[in-house]
């Protein structure tokens, strides 16, 4: 007689400490994307589907990184940094470290499904060399900039988010031309997705629709704990 298969999904959500513990800065912004891509709408989703179960580890590195961009510590990282300045006031080298990573999106899936974003990625090109970033840099109008900022900050948001989000789904349909006061929507919108991470997980597992498992503070590999040759 066969017997029924028992699988247990197991997603790990992690992030390193980005975070200078002595400074305060942090130079990476992976904890704030994944949280609106990722983190937050993979458990939100759930809710519709209550006989589904899965399990969540949850690094204690992530949990305290997503706390602190919550009040009170209100803490920051270079790349929502270089998105909050105004566009007509970005300074050279500022110019240049958004027209360097403010592509970081997956090219087929988040980029070009937008034509505007794919647009500044062609204007910008695929790749560039150390000499042609003056030669780049002068392609780029302040609204460019700007719309740049907007669109980085806005694919990294969910779209099933975006799509319940009426002001979210009007500037992804308006594609360009933003305002200081629309990307300031976006970046806020991001912080209040992020701000209901934790919140979200914690309900699940009361309703008993998801286990939550943790592991070391830093990081570690977990199958490494296990079996070192994993």
């Amino acid at each position: 007689m066969s017997q029924p298969l028992h699988l247990a999904f197991v997603w790990h959500m992690h992030q390193p400490y980005y975070r200078d513990a002595a400074g305060g800065a942090c130079t990476m912004p992976w904890v704030r994307l994944h949280a609106t891509k990722d983190y937050f709408d993979m458990v939100a989703r759930l809710k519709a589907f209550p006989s589904i179960h899965q399990t969540f580890n949850l690094v204690p590195s992530l949990l305290d990184q997503l706390e602190e961009y919550l009040p009170p510590k209100n803490h920051s990282d270079d790349f929502l940094e270089h998105s909050r300045k105004p566009a007509d006031q970005l300074s050279d080298n500022e110019q240049r470290f958004i027209l360097k990573w403010f592509f970081l999106a997956n090219i087929e899936r988040m980029i070009k499904p937008h034509a505007r974003y794919y647009d500044l990625l062609a204007k910008r090109g695929l790749h560039v060399g150390d000499q042609e970033w003056e030669t780049v840099q002068r392609r780029f109008r302040t609204q460019d900039l700007r719309d740049l900022q907007v669109w980085f900050n806005l694919v990294w948001i969910d779209p099933w988010l975006r799509g319940q989000d009426a002001q979210l789904k009007r500037l992804e349909k308006k594609g360009s031309q933003f305002s200081e006061e629309e990307k300031a929507l976006v970046l806020a919108r991001q912080l209040e997705i992020t701000a209901r991470v934790i919140p979200a997980y914690r309900e699940a597992a009361a309703r008993g629709q998801i286990e939550l498992t943790t592991s070391p503070y830093y990081h570690p590999i977990l199958p490494l704990l296990c079996d070192t040759r994993s």
